[in-house]
C-alpha cells in the first residue's frame, strides 16, 4: 500500500506542474533564436534529439556553458546537476547520483555511476575525472540506464561528447591566473584538412596551483596542488558516400600532493588538535603524492546503410595508471601509511544499428568488453614496525546484447519497450604479503584465487505525450543493475560481494513557456533497491564491502532556465531526495560491531540540493559588451556512512561564485572570476578507518583573471 501511496505522490506531482503550465502552452514554441537556445543531445543512442524532446531526467551543458560557469572537469558538475554528488578517495571518483553510488573505488569493484567519453566506456574511478577538452557538451542522464548503457550504470551516466572537426575553421584559446600561483592554459583548433573528405582537430591545456594547506610537520609535506596537463586529437575521414570513420586519441597526466583524507573532525592530540578547524593547515608526518597517467584510442565507424538504417561500430583501447602515498591516519603520528597503485587495461567493442521503419524508431546493439586491473598496494604501521603488501589481480570479461524501440501511435503518443542482456565474469586472485620492517620477518603468505560470474536482464518501459512542442510528458518503469565482485584487501577469498538491482518507477514534465522565454522540467522517481553494495570500515586500512538488504530512494527535482529580457540569462535546480536504507539491521561500523541502520540515508545522499546563476550582459556600443555573473550552490547535511552521525558527514552549506568581464566582438573576452567567494570550509568525504574520523577538504576562495580568444 505504501509503494502506491508514494507512486501516487509522484503523479501527483507531475499533474500539477503540467495543469500549472497549460494556460502558457496554446501554440508551440518559437525557434530557438527568439529565446532560450536548444540543446541537442544523442543520449537515447537513436541519433540527435532537442534535450527538451528526450524523455528521460537528463541535464545538458554546452561546451560554452561550461566554459562561462568554469566547470572544467567531472569534479565540479556536482555544483550544477540536481541530485548528483562528487566526492574522491585518493585518486579515486566516488560518484552519487539521486543516492546511488559506491565509496568503494579499488580493484575487484566498479563505479555505480558510469562516465563515457565519445562513448567509450570509462570503467576505473581514477579515469573519470575527464578534463573536458574540446568539448561539444556534457550530458547527466538520472536514473538507470540499464538498457541502451547498461554495464553498472544503475545511478545514472555522464557523456562527455567532444566536438566533431567539420569544414568550418574554429577555434579557442584561454589563459587564466589567479591566486595560489594558478596558471590554467588551453585551447583547440579544428577545420578541414580536404573539404568534405579529411577534417581534424587537436586540443592541449595546462594547469598548475601551489599548494591550498600548509602541513605543521616537518617530516611531511603542504598539500592540495595541481600539476596536470592534457591532449586530444581527432581525426575524421570520408571513405565513401555513407561511411565516416573518426580517430580519437587522448593523453593526461597528472601530479598531486593530494590532501587525502588530511581534516581531523573531532580532537586527537596536542598538535593535531593546535589546528583542529583550520582547514588551511594539516599536521601529516608523511609525504603526500599522487600521479595519474591515462591514454587510450578509439575508432567510430558509421556505415549509412540505407535513408533509414545506419550500423555504428566503436571500437577502443584505454591504459590507465595510478599511483599515490598518503598519510592514512591524518595525524602526526606514525599510525598508519598507505601507497595505492593500480594499472588498468581496458578493451570495448560496441556495434548498434539505429533505424526506422513506419512508425517505429529503434535501436540494435551488442556490448564487448574486456578488463586487466593489477594493483601493487602497501598498508604500513610504522609504530608496530609492519607492512601488508597488496597485489590483486582481476579479469573481467562482460557481453551484452539490448534493444530499444519507440512506437509512435500517433503525433502525440509513444510507447518505449527495451531490454538488455548483460553477463560478465570476474576471476580474482589476490596475494598478501605481511612482514616486519626492521628484520624482514614474514608473516604466514595468504594467497587464493576466485571466480564468480553475474547476469542480468534490464528492462525498459515507458510512455510519451507530446500535446504540442513545447511539452512533454513521460512515464517509464527501468531495472538498473550493477556487478558483484571481490574485496580489494580482503585476506579471504569467500568475503566477495553480490550485484545490486533496483527498479526505477518515474514520471516527468519537460515545457518551453512564455514564448520561449521559459523552461521548466520537473522529474519525480521512486526506486526500489535490493542488495546495495556498502563499504564498511573494518580496522586501520581494512575494508569490506557488504550487501544491506534494501533501500528505497524517492525525490522530485525541478529545472528552470528562463530568459526574461534580452541579455539576462537565469538558471535554478532545486532537488528533494528521501533516500534511506529500508532493511538493514547488522550494519557493519568498525571491528565486529554493527548497529540496526534501518532508517537511516544512504550515502552521499543529501536532503536537499539546489544551485542558480544569473548572467547578464550589456551592450557598450560598437562590438563591446560588459557582463556580469553569480552563481550560488547549497546542499544540505550529508553522511558518508550509515551511522549517519555529524563526525561522519558534513552540515549544510552554500558557495558563491561570480565574474565579471568585458567581450570584444565575439573573439576577445576578458574575465575576473572568483570561487568560493565567502570562504566557506567543507569536505567532500570523511575516512572513519584512522584513529579519529577525518576529512577530505573542499578547494578554498579562489580568484583570478581570464583571457580568451574564439574564432
Amino acid at each position: 500500500m505504501k509503494k502506491i501511496a508514494d507512486i501516487r505522490f509522484l503523479s501527483t506531482v507531475a499533474v500539477a506542474a503540467m495543469l500549472a503550465a497549460t494556460p502558457a502552452l496554446a501554440q508551440d514554441a518559437p525557434a530557438a533564436d527568439e529565446g532560450i537556445a536548444d540543446i541537442i543531445v544523442t543520449a537515447n543512442k537513436t541519433g540527435e534529439s532537442s534535450v527538451q524532446r528526450t524523455p528521460i531526467a537528463i541535464s545538458a551543458f554546452s561546451g560554452e556553458a561550461l566554459a562561462d560557469a568554469h566547470i572544467v572537469s567531472t569534479k565540479d558538475l556536482g555544483q550544477v546537476v540536481p541530485s548528483l554528488s562528487v566526492s574522491q578517495f585518493s585518486t579515486y571518483a566516488q560518484i552519487y547520483i539521486r543516492g546511488v553510488g559506491s565509496n568503494n573505488s579499488f580493484n575487484g569493484s566498479d563505479p555505480s555511476v558510469t562516465v563515457h567519453a565519445d562513448g567509450v566506456y570509462l570503467a576505473r574511478p581514477f579515469a573519470q575525472f575527464m578534463t573536458f577538452l574540446d568539448v561539444e557538451r556534457v550530458e547527466v542522464l538520472r536514473g538507470p540506464q540499464g538498457t541502451l548503457y547498461g554495464r553498472n550504470s544503475a545511478g545514472g551516466t555522464i557523456n562527455i561528447i567532444s566536438r566533431t572537426p567539420g569544414n568550418d575553421v574554429r577555434a579557442r584559446f584561454a589563459a587564466s591566473a589567479g591566486n595560489y600561483g594558478l596558471i590554467d592554459v588551453g585551447g583547440y583548433v579544428g577545420g578541414p584538412i580536404v573539404e568534405d573528405k579529411v577534417q581534424a582537430s587537436l586540443a592541449a591545456s595546462y594547469v598548475h596551483h601551489d599548494d591550498y594547506r600548509e602541513n605543521i610537520v616537518a617530516s611531511g609535506n603542504d598539500v592540495d596542488n595541481e600539476n596536470s596537463r592534457a591532449i586530444r586529437g581527432q581525426l575524421r575521414l570520408t571513405l565513401a558516400d555513407g561511411i565516416v570513420a573518426t580517430t580519437r586519441a587522448d593523453y593526461a597526466l597528472s601530479k598531486q600532493r593530494i590532501p587525502g583524507f588530511s581534516v581531523l573532525q573531532t580532537t586527537f592530540d596536542p598538535a593535531t588538535n593546535s589546528i583542529l578547524g583550520n582547514y588551511k593547515k594539516v599536521a601529516l608526518d608523511f609525504p603526500q603524492f599522487s600521479r595519474t597517467r591515462i591514454w587510450g584510442v578509439s575508432e567510430d565507424v558509421e556505415f549509412e546503410l540505407s535513408d533509414n538504417a545506419t550500423l555504428k561500430s566503436l571500437t577502443a583501447y584505454r591504459d590507465s595508471n595510478s599511483t599515490s602515498q598518503q598519510d592514512g591516519d591524518a595525524t602526526d603520528q606514525a599510525l598508519l601509511t598507505v601507497n595505492l597503485g593500480e594499472r588498468a587495461k581496458q578493451f570495448s567493442q560496441e556495434f548498434n544499428l539505429v533505424g526506422s521503419a513506419g512508425n517505429l524508431d529503434y535501436v540494435l546493439g551488442l556490448f564487448y568488453f574486456n578488463e586487466k586491473v593489477r594493483t601493487n598496494s602497501f598498508l604500513g604501521q610504522p609504530a608496530r614496525d609492519l607492512r601488508a603488501t597488496f597485489r590483486p589481480y582481476t579479469h573481467t570479461r562482460a557481453y551484452a546484447g539490448y534493444a530499444q524501440g519507440t512506437y509512435r501511435f500517433s503525433d502525440s503518443l509513444s510507447a518505449v519497450l527495451g531490454a538488455r542482456y548483460s553477463e560478465e565474469k570476474k576471476d580474482f586472485t589476490q596475494s598478501i604479503d605481511r612482514r616486519f620492517v626492521t628484520t624482514n620477518v614474514a608473516l604466514p603468505l595468504i594467497s587464493y584465487a576466485a571466480s564468480r560470474k553475474f547476469n542480468s536482464f534490464t528492462p525498459k518501459i515507458g510512455l510519451n505525450w507530446t500535446p504540442t512542442q513545447a511539452i512533454l510528458a513521460y512515464a517509464s518503469v527501468t531495472r538498473g543493475f550493477k556487478s558483484g565482485g571481490f574485496n580489494f584487501n580482503s585476506a579471504n577469498a569467500a568475503q566477495g560481494f553480490d550485484p545490486e538491482t533496483l527498479w526505477a518507477y518515474e514520471i516527468g514534465l519537460k515545457t518551453r513557456l512564455l514564448d520561449n522565454r521559459l523552461i521548466a522540467n520537473v522529474s519525480a522517481f521512486r526506486y526500489d533497491y535490493k542488495d546495495l553494495q556498502v563499504n564498511a570500515f573494518i580496522s586501520p586500512g581494512v575494508t569490506d564491502i557488504v550487501n544491506a538488504a534494501s533501500a528505497t530512494v524517492k525525490g522530485v527535482e525541478l529545472e528552470l532556465t528562463a530568459k526574461p529580457v534580452p541579455g539576462l540569462d537565469l538558471t535554478a535546480n532545486f532537488a528533494y531526495l528521501d533516500a534511506t536504507y529500508k532493511d538493514y539491521p547488522a550494519a557493519p561500523i568498525g571491528g565486529t560491531a554493527t548497529i540496526d541502520a534501518s532508517g537511516n540515508r544512504l550515502n552521499n545522499a543529501p536532503k536537499f540540493t539546489m544551485n542558480f546563476s544569473a548572467q547578464y550582459e550589456h551592450e557598450l556600443g560598437g562590438d563591446y559588451s560588459a557582463y556580469v555573473r553569480g552563481e550560488y550552490s547549497r546542499r544540505s547535511q550529508t553522511y558518508f556512512t550509515v551511522i549517519n552521525s555529524p563526525l561522519v558527514g558534513q552540515d549544510g552549506y552554500g558557495l558563491v561564485n561570480a565574474a565579471v568581464g568585458v567581450k570584444a566582438g565575439k573573439a576577445w573576452t576578458f574575465e575576473l572570476w572568483g570561487r568560493n567567494l565567502t570562504k566557506r570550509e567543507y569536505v567532500l568525504n570523511v575516512y572513519t578507518s584512522g584513529p579519529v574520523p577525518s576529512g577530505i577538504p573542499g578547494a578554498p576562495r579562489t580568484y583570478g583573471a581570464r583571457l580568451s580568444w574564439n574564432y
